[in-house]
């Protein structure tokens, strides 16, 4: 891991700790004290906010925005024009389609499928081998436990709790 100083649109330079052989995009945002992992590809014109953690051979579409705070693990593939807000979670060997939005202190876990155009709610959690449909609206403090399916176009009332035990 190298400290290196990058310089955003705007003209501010930042110190960003970044893994050996990561690539950065024109145009990207990047605020204080962000990790880049080893291999990770960060996208033209996106940004990632203060804090946040950026994991080993992660992909980063452009115009995603990677709240402060957030976790993304290794092995995650973030599509084009994500947003995910401050202090989410993502575990490793994620893919979030385009679109999509993740909430607030929402958790994420490893080897998840989040749908384009899906909104994940202020502090939802998807169980780990989740799939969740495109277009799908899983409310706030929602909990999808392990391996759940949910389709398309399906909304998911707040704090209910989905799975095969529910």
């Amino acid at each position: 891991m190298n400290t290196v100083a990058h310089t955003n649109p705007n003209g501010e330079t930042v110190q960003v700790n970044v893994g050996e052989h990561a690539t950065i995009g024109d145009n990207v945002t990047i605020g204080k004290n962000v990790t880049i992992g080893s291999y990770a590809n960060i996208g033209k014109n996106a940004i990632i906010r203060e804090h946040a953690s950026i994991g080993k051979n992660a992909i980063i579409r452009e115009h995603a925005n990677i709240g402060s705070y957030s976790t993304i693990g290794e092995n995650v593939t973030i599509g084009k024009n994500v947003i995910i807000r401050e202090h989410a979670n993502i575990g490793r060997n994620v893919t979030i389609g385009k679109n999509a939005i993740i909430r607030e202190n929402a958790t994420i876990g490893e080897n998840s499928y989040i749908g384009r155009n899906s909104n994940i709610g202020y502090g939802s959690y998807i169980g780990r081998g989740s799939n969740i449909g495109y277009g799908s609206y899983i409310g706030k403090n929602a909990i999808i436990r392990e391996h759940a399916t949910i389709g398309e176009n399906v909304t998911i009332g707040s704090y209910s709790i989905i799975g095969p035990d529910a």
